[in-house]
């Protein structure tokens, strides 16, 4: 069972409140996790340019052509590719001797948990003559972190609002409200000297060290309490 490091940021913006009158406690706090990073969202631009709209098509077309071959060549399976429709547009013409050109855009993610194979596509793609592509470290285990980061953010408030109460003279005498949110971290960036490695036979960076994703849970919540009886 993979065991989840716990940061718990404590970040108790105690900022936790007594209302004396509604008899409410008011925590605020936050928990986070880090999870393994063991999938890597592959990002590629494709596009074409040229004078005319069919020209700027058919280059985008020969370009679709070479990562077809790739996605076929390393068994890409196909719910693990997302393709968005092509776009199409006239590019601007800063000077009155400029001819306007013709612009596709088209996105393409790849979902992929072989790190050495997001390296070899990269290698093949910048062969190709590719330039605008990129990628981030996603973990497939996000829901769980998230559960496991709820867990320790409602955990703490439990505990301070306790300490709150009996520091004070009170009991806590159950919850009135709970509100959380979660927050994921932006996908950590790949580095892409790996795309220029020459000695194959060597461990790149990705390969040699774990990665992580940080997922993070904030909740406050509001206990209702009442005097301590002597």
């Amino acid at each position: 069972m993979r065991i989840f490091s716990l940061f718990l940021a404590l970040f108790l913006f105690t900022g936790g409140a007594i209302q004396a009158q509604e008899n409410i406690i008011s925590i605020n706090s936050s928990a986070s996790v880090e999870i393994p990073a063991d999938r890597i969202a592959f990002h590629i631009n494709l596009n074409g340019e040229a004078a005319t709209p069919r020209e700027a098509f058919d280059l985008h077309k020969e370009r679709e052509e070479v990562l077809l071959e790739l996605l076929k060549k390393h068994q890409i399976e196909e719910d693990d590719i997302n393709i968005e429709p092509i776009a199409i547009s006239r590019t601007n013409v800063h000077r009155e001797d400029q001819e306007p050109r013709i612009r596709t855009r088209q996105n393409v993610t790849l979902t992929l948990s072989d790190f050495d194979r997001y390296e070899e596509i990269q290698i093949a793609l910048i062969e190709s003559g590719y330039d605008e592509f990129n990628g981030n470290f996603v973990s497939s285990e996000a829901e769980s972190g998230k559960d496991e980061a709820l867990k320790e953010a409602l955990k703490t408030a439990r505990e301070k609002g306790e300490l709150i109460a009996k520091e004070s003279t009170l009991k806590l005498d159950g919850i009135q409200s709970i509100d959380f949110s979660y927050n994921q971290s932006p996908p950590r960036p790949l580095m892409e000297m790996a795309a220029f490695q020459q000695d194959r036979s060597k461990s790149s960076l990705i390969s040699e060290y774990g990665q992580s994703v940080s997922v993070s849970a904030s909740v406050s919540v509001k206990y209702n309490f009442s005097p301590l009886e002597n």
